[in-house]
């Protein structure tokens, strides 16, 4: 549990947030998700893929910028 500015929120709420609300950077690009949640967090594609899934999010789905 942490608490920020007085909320508090669980590591898994928050991770769940961020990869709910990740983005492309380039505003004229169209990413799938796997591929944001990978730069964004640095990690494999393996890793993205499963983070996607573990929140019920489709890996493939084309993300606006």
């Amino acid at each position: 549990m942490m608490i920020l500015s007085g909320v508090e929120f669980t590591e898994r709420e928050l991770l769940e947030r961020a990869v709910r609300n990740a983005r492309p950077k380039n505003r004229n690009a169209y990413k799938t998700r796997w591929i944001v949640i990978k730069s964004v967090f640095g990690v494999g594609s393996g890793v993205a893929n499963a983070l996607c899934r573990e929140f019920d999010l489709d890996p493939d789905e084309d993300l606006k910028p």
